[in-house]
């Protein structure tokens, strides 16, 4: 049996979006692939990079996360549809207006947690190399509300086992990495614990998920698919896994507050002290919750000089 299906992995690997390594000239890596103790969950820590000038690249990191304002925020069928009308007139002006129909999505409010969603969906698809299964974006009923269910929702198909595993998203940027991290991990424990209810938070996301899905992967043949795997009625449904990908951003003083007073390396070397004590806290956190220590979760941890300052910024850029 094994085999049968690999056109299955090959139209879901189609759905990635990634982009050679980018976010590597704006993220230094701390360490990564880190077991957290007691659980199946991993670590991953990386810090925001100095410039040659010793300052930490706030500003571009934002910039280049909001370029990815339409990938992340519109379904798929929608961009393909602008990029046939540019082969066929060579205008760009579909683009043009995807990106302002992108940015009406988002919110005003100044304690956004969007810019924390967008770059959890960066990290999972540049570093994991899991598609995006659906934006969160297009189920939002007004730019000015949050989406009341999961930070994002990626995809990963087995050839061998035939099993689709849901990667359930869940980003959290705070002062406090103690309160970011709980947070975290008492929202994602919903999507991962809760009985199979109409009621339960994740599975209003899959009727939801399901009754959007075509226009956000453009595949009506992987969509029977995939949606078969979501009825409870139908016998793939057994084969449907539930795991995690988690982001956490906090405050840290680490970060020179003027210039040429440290380099990125000095910055990689203290940070390192302190992610003995980021893990512990995160497995503390995942073991307060009954079985989630069960569950395979990526957990990226990045300190920030301002949680606020990135966010204002992000809103600045976004024209908030």
């Amino acid at each position: 049996m094994a085999g049968s299906k690999q056109w299955i992995s090959e139209a879901i690997s189609r759905l990635l979006i990634q982009e050679e390594g980018k976010i590597y000239s704006r993220l230094e890596t701390i360490d990564v692939d880190l077991d957290i103790d007691g659980t199946k969950a991993k670590g991953y820590c990386y810090c925001v990079k100095l410039d040659g000038n010793g300052n930490p690249r706030m500003e571009d990191l934002v910039e280049f996360v909001l370029d990815k304002i339409v990938d992340y925020s519109l379904p798929k069928k929608r961009l393909d549809d602008a990029r046939e009308e540019l082969e066929k007139t060579g205008s760009s002006s579909s683009y043009i207006k995807l990106e302002r129909q992108a940015k009406k999505l988002f919110t005003d409010l100044s304690k956004t947690g969007e810019f924390g969603e967008m770059l959890l969906y960066i990290l999972v698809q540049e570093i994991l190399g899991l598609p995006q299964l659906i934006s969160k974006m297009t189920l939002k009923t007004s730019g000015n509300l949050h989406y009341q269910g999961a930070d994002g929702i990626h995809v990963k198909y087995s050839d061998e086992e035939e099993t689709l595993s849901l990667y359930w998203g869940e980003s959290k940027m705070e002062k406090s990495l103690y309160s970011a991290i709980k947070n975290c991990f008492d929202s994602l424990k919903c999507f991962l614990l809760d009985p199979i209810t109409d009621e339960s938070v994740r599975e209003r996301d899959l009727q939801l998920i399901s009754s959007n899905l075509l226009d956000n992967i453009n595949d009506p043949k992987l969509e029977e698919v995939i949606v078969r795997y979501f009825n409870l009625d139908d016998d793939l449904s057994n084969k449907l896994n539930y795991k995690g990908v988690c982001f956490v951003g906090f405050d840290v003083d680490n970060y020179p507050n003027k210039p040429m007073h440290k380099i990125t390396e000095q910055l990689v070397e203290e940070f390192k002290k302190d992610v003995s004590l980021w893990l512990d806290k995160a497995s503390y956190r995942i073991k307060s919750h009954v079985d989630l220590e069960k569950f395979e979760i990526h957990l990226f941890l990045i300190p920030f000089p301002s949680v606020q300052a990135f966010r204002d910024h992000f809103l600045k850029v976004l024209g908030k």
